[in-house]
């Protein structure tokens, strides 16, 4: 259990005087009923005055609220306004902006579901604490940068766990676009039992632990209660140098992984760009499901986890069982390269809490993971208390071994079964093309491996009703630059038309969105020539 540390910003709530100073001149105006409209006009703003100037009244009321014409503020369609110039005493428009953040997106604002808070470019140094929501009537509330807006922690050093630059508690309907948030004590984006919010073209850099996290509020004894998020897209994003402050086992800052969604129903990670984290990369966990990981980028993963120093791994991609039931999770068009240690990791490390199931890897670029001798490098494994997994139609290159089902991975639960292993690329492994131990039900065809290694994968016991057919070695594959890594298929490719014909709709599509058997056959791996 964990306690929380939120700053969060007070101010004052401006005040309005409900008078319209305007009239209307009419050829009617000299009969009684305009004298009345005259008389009460004057009264109106002499007592409007009075409020200026009378000590005897609330001087927190905002000589700023009005136009100097007398009309309600009017604002730019349904935009608001914030400049490091502004005032939190102003009205919130383009003239007259607010002065933080904090403001902006509290209860007090002026904010309704449906509008946008547009952030002027400057620098930030505050903790926002998104304070209210939209909803599926009205529409989200976006919060945007309008340019370079740099968001950074008031205190670089003293954060408590959970805690977010940009922040939420059980808050929905949100957008959080474009803004770069640097040298957080934790996280630079956490929001805690969210829904339907979208965080997208945001730079999180040198946060002390992960740059994005979705995870629950305060609950983490597992099952079902610890999904307490739903509807999350984190879409185009730059992750950079996250869990910064993580130097190592000893270390008591800086936990987590660098984008983490934790027991969320319903969510696509997409289009992100994960560069040089300490731990691993995206994390998919504790009950996570019906989601999608496509068309990412992950490299510089578990520059320290993956050492010594460490724990010798961390994934860049990890489908991570963990105390709540994970399933239904597409893991396509991604590429991984030159992590310190594996690429994708699909396991269950509490398997006496729930499973991992119905996972689908595909059309996926995966080259150069892991350090000879230091760690595993898998180019993919999957551990104990995983089921039905089909991984069909990827790439795997020059990685310390290309595949691993290792039911020894972890202890407890069950060997890892039903699991599909079709249409893949194995190419030039440094160690061994992979390794096969506890597992059952298992379909292994249409592979093409290079022939550096005597065996196909390196046998262990317990392997039940396995099924390993039309496999093929080759010297050379026949990718467009090996040494360049363009593993596109060039002309006379072995891999071309050589492929099963049995796919799911899926993986119809090749990696850059090219229909399969377009020749005489399927083509192996992540490309169709």
């Amino acid at each position: 259990m964990y306690v929380y540390s939120f700053l969060v910003s007070c101010h004052q709530v401006s005040l309005f005087c409900p008078v319209n100073m305007t009239t209307k001149k009419n050829r009617n105006f000299y009969n009684p009923s305009s004298i009345l409209f005259f008389v009460l006009t004057l009264l109106s703003t002499s007592f409007l005055n009075l409020c200026r100037v009378n000590p005897k009244f609330d001087t927190s009321i905002s000589v700023n609220a009005l136009e100097t014409s007398g009309k309600l503020p009017l604002n730019s369609g349904d935009s608001h306004y914030v400049s490091p110039n502004g005032s939190d005493n102003n009205p919130g428009t383009k003239d007259k902006p607010w002065k933080t953040i904090s403001y902006a997106v509290s209860e007090k604002s002026l904010v309704k579901p449906g509008q946008t808070i547009l952030v002027q470019p400057g620098t930030y140094t505050e903790l926002i604490t998104l304070d209210k929501s939209g909803n599926s009537e009205s529409g989200n509330i976006t919060l945007k940068a309008n340019g370079k807006v740099i968001l950074r922690d008031p205190d670089s050093v003293n954060g408590g766990f959970g805690e977010g630059v940009i922040q939420s508690n059980g808050r929905g309907y949100w957008v959080i676009d474009g803004f770069r948030i640097e040298k957080t004590s934790w996280a630079g984006i956490s929001l805690r039992n969210a829904n339907n919010i979208t965080v997208k073209n945001n730079h999180t850099y040198e946060t002390g632990a992960p740059g994005i996290i979705i995870m629950p509020g305060n609950y983490y004894d597992g099952g079902d209660l610890e999904v307490t998020s739903k509807d999350i897209k984190v879409l185009n994003n730059t992750v950079e140098r996250a869990n910064w402050r993580w130097q190592g086992n000893s270390s008591t800052v800086g936990t987590q992984e660098a984008l983490s969604i934790w027991g969320v129903n319903g969510f696509e990670v997409a289009n992100n760009t994960l560069t040089e984290g300490n731990r691993e990369g995206i994390d998919i966990k504790v009950g996570s499901r019906n989601g999608s990981v496509h068309n990412n980028k992950v490299t510089g993963a578990a520059k320290i986890s993956g050492t010594p120093k460490g724990y010798n791994g961390g994934a860049a991609i990890y489908i991570d069982g963990n105390r709540a039931s994970i399933f239904n999770i597409d893991i396509y068009n991604n590429t991984v390269f030159r992590n310190t240690a594996d690429a994708i990791v699909i396991a269950d490390e509490v398997p006496n809490q729930g499973d991992v199931s119905n996972i689908r890897v595909y059309n996926n670029v995966i080259y150069g993971n892991g350090r000879l001798g230091v760690n595993g490098g898998h180019g993919i494994l999957v551990g104990r208390n995983v089921r039905n997994v089909e991984i069909v139609n990827n790439t795997f290159a020059k990685n310390v071994q290309a595949i691993s089902i290792d039911g020894a991975y972890y202890t407890g639960g069950y060997k890892p079964h039903h699991i599909l292993v079709r249409n893949n690329i194995f190419a030039d492994s440094t160690y061994r093309n992979g390794y096969i131990q506890d597992v059952k039900n298992l379909t292994w065809d249409h592979n093409l491996f290079t022939d550096k290694f005597a065996s196909l994968y390196e046998g262990g016991s317990g392997v039940e009703n396995s099924t390993v057919w039309n496999n093929t070695k080759v010297r050379s594959i026949g990718f467009v630059n090996l040494n360049g890594n363009d593993f596109r298929l060039a002309s006379g490719s072995l891999a071309i038309d050589v492929g099963s014909s049995e796919l799911a709709v899926y993986a119809k599509f090749d990696k850059n969105g090219v229909q399969r058997n377009r020749g005489t056959g399927i083509d192996i791996g992540a490309y169709e020539y």
